[in-house]
């Protein structure tokens, strides 16, 4: 009898196994990979606020718990539109920062919150000034190093601390390209001041770049409108 009942238990196992191999891993389902690896992300992006914030370490924990299930669901989504199975609106919905700052929002306090933001801004600076030092090296190399620092503090100035956080809407990623090309504009006008005319044609070399990518940006966002 105990001989029968382990061969049944063997092939179920091997039949929910093969189900399984066949279909994929249920809704919902994450394997212990998945969760290292988000866990993993939200200690890089978010570990040094977390570490900042005036609490317990279990609210720390829980606050952290929250952030990686929105990785989770961010690195999720990605592998689904690969195969084909969501459509890029649901990416871009869990991928906006808008998405993330809504679910920590419910358990942090109005200071909290604001000194998420502010970590989040400071973020976002930073990697668009290590954008921006990159491609300005790479494409306009003939700018003295002393007119380098002045073209990226410039378009830091017009174009960094005015970054939103857009929910990315096809709407708001219109608008905020307008805003993006008219803050490239003024600093334009205004590096053409300062800059000697052999000087600022190898800036318009890295500003055609930006240019272009923004009219190109803008134009996939308005013909999906």
């Amino acid at each position: 009898m105990n001989r029968i009942k382990l061969l049944l238990t063997a092939g179920t196992f091997l039949m929910i196994s093969y189900a399984l191999a066949q279909s994929g891993a249920p809704p919902g389902y994450v394997d212990n990979s998945q969760k290292q690896m988000a866990e993993m992300q939200t200690q890089m992006r978010y570990g040094q606020y977390l570490d900042a914030l005036d609490s317990t370490a279990e609210r720390k924990a829980e606050i952290g718990s929250v952030i990686t299930t929105v990785f989770i669901e961010r690195n999720q989504a990605s592998r689904n539109r690969t195969s084909g199975v969501v459509s890029s609106e649901s990416l871009e919905e869990v991928s906006s920062p808008a998405y993330l700052r809504g679910k920590v929002a419910e358990l942090l306090t109005d200071r909290e919150l604001r000194n998420f933001d502010e970590y989040e801004a400071s973020f976002q600076e930073s990697v668009l000034r290590g954008n921006f030092t990159r491609q300005l090296a790479r494409v306009s190399g003939g700018l003295t190093e002393t007119n380098q620092e002045i073209v990226l503090e410039v378009l830091m100035r017009h174009m960094g601390a005015g970054q939103k956080q857009v929910r990315r809407s096809n709407r708001d990623a219109v608008n905020e390209s307008q805003r993006q090309m008219q803050a490239l504009m003024d600093a334009r006008v205004e590096l053409s001041q300062v800059l000697s005319e052999s000087q600022m044609q190898e800036a318009e070399k890295f500003l055609g770049q930006i240019i272009t990518g923004l009219m190109t940006t803008q134009s996939m966002n308005e013909a999906e409108l």
